[in-house]
């Protein structure tokens, strides 16, 4: 099991009621008691866990946008609490009532593109969040810095998560590709890459290298890309467990299996501070197979 280090980030946090702001609050601004049922929801997992299909039940809601993934460009599994801390501090700043375009993301990624252009033209955003696997090792700066933020994490089955992964990080080809390619890497001497593998330290000659995605894992001895994607489900969810004990009333762990249940949606959604009567039920679990 590896170690991550975690640097103390600054905590407390502010608004960004510049003088446009200032205006908008001033004309949107509803009314509310203490929170009045405005929350901030982030989302966890190791990813091929049911993440996208969480963000689909929350965006369900009325006056709800979630992200999913929104900025991976700028962060890394740990030590870049800046960026992660801002992006609090901006959905806070919406919630009171600035301007939902001052939102920093990351308009390389279309799923990013499209939730931000959702948000810009809402009335009213009274549930904000993102979902995204690397966010576990900010959760205790991000409690700390900000009351109004509950977490979501949501646990696979470890096979049928590693399996899920193993497809995902595989680099599919058309036979003709393929052939391709192959000839291609022995004129050039250059790596024919069949997969990536952002939980193993490597040079890139046996898997592709990616700038974006390898960053925001966390590194394993494995040997191999299956037991190190497995060794990553154990680290997780082990301090996944840690941090539950740590903040029981705003961190819970749900099983993917239920996702479907109206009971676990129920669960979610009330803890999320959405009333009974308001609560909207989806068909949430996108990726049905044991392997998608």
């Amino acid at each position: 099991m590896v170690t991550v280090k975690q640097r103390k980030p600054p905590t407390g946090r502010f608004c960004c009621y510049c003088v446009p702001c200032a205006r908008f609050v001033s004309s949107t601004h509803s009314e509310s008691d203490g929170n009045g049922g405005l929350m901030i929801i982030l989302g966890l997992g190791t990813g091929r866990s049911g993440t996208a299909s969480l963000a689909k039940l929350l965006n369900a809601q009325t006056d709800a946008l979630c992200f999913h993934e929104m900025s991976p460009s700028v962060v890394r599994f740990t030590g870049t609490p800046r960026p992660i801390l801002n992006t609090v501090n901006e959905f806070q700043a919406i919630l009171d009532g600035c301007n939902p375009s001052d939102l920093t993301v990351d308009l390389s990624r279309r799923v990013s593109v499209e939730a931000y252009s959702t948000l810009r033209g809402m009335k009213r955003v009274r549930l904000l969040g993102d979902i995204a696997f690397y966010y576990l090792t900010y959760v205790e700066a991000i409690a700390h810095a900000n009351p109004n933020v509950r977490f979501l994490c949501l646990r696979r089955d470890r096979a049928e998560t590693v399996a899920s992964w193993m497809k995902k990080t595989s680099i599919e080809r058309w036979r003709s590709k393929r052939l391709a390619d192959r000839l291609g890497s022995w004129i050039t001497r250059e790596p024919f890459h069949e997969s990536t593998n952002p939980w193993m330290e490597h040079d890139g000659t046996e898997w592709a290298i990616d700038p974006v995605w390898d960053k925001c894992f966390p590194k394993f001895p494995g040997p191999t890309r299956e037991e190190a994607a497995g060794q990553y489900w154990d680290y997780y969810y082990e301090e996944a467990e840690k941090l539950l004990a740590r903040f029981p009333d705003r961190f819970r762990v749900i099983e993917t299996v239920t996702l479907n249940d109206r009971d676990t949606q129920k669960d979610i959604l009330t803890f999320c501070g959405i009333d009974e009567a308001e609560q909207v039920f989806t068909d949430a679990h996108i990726h049905q197979s044991s392997i998608g």
